[in-house]
């Protein structure tokens, strides 16, 4: 810790970010920190005897993976995540590879794809088959260059006045980026490697800006190939926007899922559906589903699949929901297993995987797909306002309150309001409900996701609003005005 350990940095108004410490008194957190920290010396002391080098076994790995909650814990994860990605580094070679982009090919597929089914002019085939059969390539690329390396490869891009100085490589990634999860909601897809969340399709829940592997999509070495891209971002200064939900991250980062919190990011109406199906009464149950109900589910590439063999013309019982509910569950949450597979084959081609274990899912998605940049600029752009002026007082201290957020903190805003991370659509703000019409700093800004509104209470001060508004960022994916809260737990 960055300062003094004594027991007030553990009262509640500490704790905003932290919202299951919530009830725990201080000084019982205060004594688990004293354990902690004196865990955290004597692992500082072991850990690099734990961490194999770049080549280990399978079962030093299964070994490791047992006590990884616990490298979080160790200073010295940094210096060996560094000392792992530099022992692993590969020359650079003297000639850069060269690619040929047709940008106007590809703008006109992304258009209608319906035209080239093969999406041969798609950005992401020309440099795919253009870095496979480059001529300034000898052997195929293994991307685990050093982090000094800026510029992976040279762009020429045809009919395009642009002198590629590193310029048009980063605009080649961020091309590729916006072909395999589009910021436009709705449209045809460009590519087949990745599907809407059903919480996207339906507007619904969070996440609604995520993709997920699609499981019809069995070109598993292309899904290599991006693993791969992945990791030279990992390893660089650039970025690769992978729009996932956490469930994807954590299957690549190795970390379990729950079915309840982390399936709710992709399809919540399932989730929420299979919650209500296990408590219904059998006279509820025969009511609503009769004999339609049968052994089947929908993927999130649309397809239904029976769970088991002849699920289709098989109808549910009401003593067998439960064997459903699980059915349904697993197989759903190994829909995409095999294309994430592909890509993590891709990803721990380049980095490490115990590099990998030093990190959490979050840290990992950070060091690939960097940190949402959202400007205060862009949200007053994006903004309307409900029975509000710009000049209005609440309005002034929103904006002097998000001034003080970190880009984290706002990406939080955005999808505490919206239900996504990218500012890729409007926000609605309008005025709070407030007890007999006076400003009261105890009322919380409430949302309707559905309708992209926040709705804001009238606080005192802009410190008053910041305050509000961050716990709410932090603890509530979404303050319905209903006044049902609803936690991020």
């Amino acid at each position: 810790m960055g300062v003094d350990l004594n027991v007030d940095i553990f009262q509640s108004s500490n704790l905003i970010r932290y919202p299951r410490l919530a009830g725990v008194e201080p000084d019982v957190l205060y004594r688990r920190a004293i354990v902690i920290l004196r865990f955290s010396k004597v692992l500082d002391n072991l850990i690099t005897h734990l961490i194999p080098a770049w080549k280990f076994s399978v079962g030093i790995f299964l070994q490791l993976k047992y006590i990884r909650q616990f490298f979080l814990l160790t200073k010295q994860r940094s210096a060996l995540i560094t000392q792992l990605l530099k022992s692993t580094e590969s020359e650079v070679t003297v000639t850069i590879p060269k690619l040929v982009i047709n940008r106007k090919l590809a703008m006109k597929h992304r258009e209608n794809p319906s035209f080239d089914p093969s999406y041969k002019n798609s950005i992401f085939s020309q440099m795919y088959f253009g870095l496979k059969y480059s001529k300034e390539i000898q052997k195929p690329l293994n991307y685990r260059w050093p982090a000094s390396h800026t510029q992976w490869w040279h762009c020429i891009f045809v009919l395009e006045g642009m002198m590629d100085h590193g310029g048009g490589f980063r605009e080649s990634l961020s091309d590729i980026s916006e072909e395999l999860c589009p910021s436009q909601m709705g449209g045809p897809l460009p590519l087949p490697f990745f599907v809407r969340t059903s919480n996207q399709g339906n507007d619904i829940g969070e996440s609604r800006d995520a993709y997920v592997p699609n499981p019809s999509c069995k070109d598993f070495a292309k899904y290599e190939w991006i693993g791969q891209l992945m990791g030279a971002a990992f390893r660089g200064n650039e970025f690769l926007v992978m729009a996932f939900p956490p469930l994807v991250w954590k299957l690549l980062a190795g970390e379990a899922v729950i079915w309840n919190k982390d399936f709710l990011a992709v399809d919540s109406m399932l989730v929420k559906l299979l919650e209500a199906l296990e408590e219904i009464d059998e006279e509820a149950f025969e009511f609503q589903f009769g004999n339609e109900l049968t052994y089947t589910t929908m993927l999130s590439d649309q397809r239904v699949v029976d769970l088991i063999p002849g699920g289709s013309h098989i109808p549910v019982k009401y003593e067998d929901r439960k064997e459903f509910i699980q059915l349904a569950q697993r197989a759903r949450l190994q829909e995409s297993r095999k294309q994430i597979s592909a890509m993590k084959a891709g990803l721990v081609k380049v980095v490490p995987h115990i590099a990998l274990s030093l990190l959490t899912w979050q840290e990992i998605e950070k060091k690939i797909c960097g940190d949402p940049e959202i400007a205060i600029e862009d949200l007053k752009k994006s903004a309307e306002y409900l029975d509000l002026k710009t000049t209005d007082r609440c309005v002034t201290f929103l904006w002097e309150a998000l001034t003080n957020f970190t880009s984290e903190e706002r990406s939080r805003f955005l999808r505490f309001v919206t239900g996504r991370s990218r500012l890729s659509t409007s926000i609605i703000i309008g005025a709070g409900r407030l007890t007999n019409n006076e400003t009261s700093p105890d009322v919380f800004p409430e949302t309707s996701t559905c309708s992209r509104t926040l709705y804001l209470p009238d606080y005192p001060s802009a410190q008053v609003c910041e305050e509000k508004l961050r716990y709410a960022t932090y603890n509530c994916l979404s303050i319905d005005a209903d006044g049902t809260v609803h936690t991020d737990e």
